[in-house]
């Protein structure tokens, strides 16, 4: 936890001192011009915190507040999150305390960043996703295809591990007025079919009609002479029930909380998610800027130490490995798309995903090749902080 803390708080001292992500490699596919440099951000990062303290050393002795906190998912499902915040009101001998506003009873999804920003409330969840052209590095450069996470755990930890010592990703935070306590990997990529299918390599989906509600793999499936369907999905049960579409896809644990994998005939799981999104608890940088070192501290001991991470991990292992048993329930095989067949479909969407960063490259956003660098060295250096029994 100490080691962890420590890259933590150097992370943001040297925020004013990096020029770029870390090491600066050459693009892997420079373009031919040069465009406009990025905007510097709006405000100033938060100051750094001291060092590390062991947490019964800790003593905050500033003044009492309470917190409101937004949250766009079900109480129960945030639990690993509001006791770590208990253990901030414990640590803080009650001085500190939440309000607490579920399933999006305070602010939308598509609000939450600005609610956040402008002081609505202290803390929210923030989905990149819906603020993809405010997160162009955050979010679009780790949505590329097919990078190498495996898993909702792995994405996170190395979002945890290392987005806090990338000065640009976190100047994105800085620039929205807020400061990131904890990330998650919005990971997962799965293909539910109505009837009995056989899907290997990318060619297999030819003439399929497939929910999708990404523009990029809507693309690749219209150019192999697939059919992409634009869905909510509050619509897969009836769209595929009625036979309107094929198969559906997405990850499996949203395509069975919308209705549509107990009718499934076939499910195939990717060894990597589509595009590995980013989402994360973040906390008005006004507030944050206001506390005291030691209160900052108490903080990320606990959102980002060791018992807040066992219980995440736990807890997305026993509710990802619940879909699997929904499936074993309901008689549905399934199919891991893993190995060489993996790899087919990673080549397949390769030049999409570099049309993409090119994209970006030439509406200014010139660090795009250094942040997808960035991120690949992390998951290739990876190594995980806890992994459950």
């Amino acid at each position: 936890m100490k080691k962890t803390l420590s890259i933590v708080l150097v992370a943001v001292m040297l925020l004013s001192l990096l020029a770029a992500c870390g090491e600066k490699p050459q693009p892997t596919q420079p373009p031919a011009s040069q465009p406009p440099a990025t905007q510097p951000p709006a405000t100033e990062a938060p100051q750094p915190t001291t060092g590390p303290t062991a947490p019964q050393e800790l003593k905050y002795t500033g003044p009492a507040r309470e917190l409101t906190v937004n949250f766009s998912s079900n109480e129960a499902t945030q639990k690993v999150y509001t006791d770590a915040l208990q253990r901030i009101t414990d640590r803080t001998d009650g001085k500190i305390t939440f309000v607490y506003y579920y399933s999006n009873s305070l602010l939308q999804p598509t609000e939450a960043l600005d609610g956040l920003e402008n002081g609505v409330c202290d803390i929210s969840d923030v989905t990149m996703a819906n603020f993809r052209e405010r997160f162009v590095y955050t979010q679009q450069v780790t949505s590329y295809p097919f990078l190498g996470f495996t898993s909702i755990a792995m994405a996170s930890d190395v979002m945890n591990q290392n987005f806090f010592d990338n000065e640009l990703i976190m100047n994105e935070f800085t620039s929205a007025n807020i400061y990131p306590l904890f990330f998650l990997g919005v990971w997962g990529t799965a293909m539910a079919f109505k009837n009995p299918t056989e899907i290997s390599t990318p060619d297999t989906v030819k003439g399929l009609k497939l929910v999708t509600d990404n523009p990029l793999l809507s693309k690749y499936l219209n150019d192999i002479g697939a059919t992409p369907v634009a869905q909510p999905p509050t619509e897969y049960f009836s769209s595929l029930n009625n036979g309107v579409v094929n198969g559906v896809i997405n990850g499996i644990h949203v395509i069975n909380i919308f209705g549509a994998l107990s009718i499934a005939k076939s499910v195939y799981v990717f060894e990597r998610s589509f595009a590995t999104g980013s989402r994360a608890i973040c906390i008005n940088l006004d507030v944050w800027n206001s506390f005291d070192d030691t209160l900052r501290q108490i903080f990320m001991e606990e959102i980002q130490g060791m018992q807040l991470w066992k219980d995440a991990v736990d807890y997305w292992t026993v509710a990802d490995q619940s879909h699997f048993d929904d499936c074993e329930k309901w008689n549905i095989p399934v199919y891991r798309i893993e190995g060489e067949t993996m790899q087919a479909w990673v080549d397949a969407l390769k030049p999409y995903g570099d049309a993409e960063l090119k994209q970006l490259y030439d509406k200014g956003y010139t660090e795009v090749y250094n942040v997808l660098d960035f991120v690949n060295k992390a998951i290739d250096n990876y190594k995980p902080r806890y992994t459950p029994n």
